[in-house]
């Protein structure tokens, strides 16, 4: 899929509720969600490894949706994003 593609259809099940400070916020807590997923792995191993990647895809799902929904209220496509990543690690590469 698309990572445009993506965005454009994620964006159609935000409800109107969902306004720019909630998708920024929620982000947080979605990232959130992943890290005590991780931890909890960490304190008390991880016995069910298709289980355990199946909650990390869960998770980093919607943290896509959230990331997509702050691009959108910037009016940014997730490919404008995604390159100028890329664009500022190959700098940062190129200067050591």
């Amino acid at each position: 899929m698309n990572i445009n593609d993506y965005q454009k259809q994620a964006m159609g099940f935000r409800l109107k509720s969902a306004d720019p400070i909630y998708a920024l916020l929620n982000l947080a807590g979605e990232v959130g969600e992943l890290t005590s997923l991780e931890a909890k792995a960490r304190r008390d191993g991880v016995k069910d490894f298709a289980a355990f990647k199946t909650n990390v895809k869960k998770e980093l799902g919607d943290i896509l949706w959230c990331l997509a929904a702050v691009a959108a209220d910037y009016n940014l496509t997730l490919e404008e994003v995604a390159e100028g990543n890329i664009d500022k690690l190959t700098g940062r590469k190129a200067a050591g």
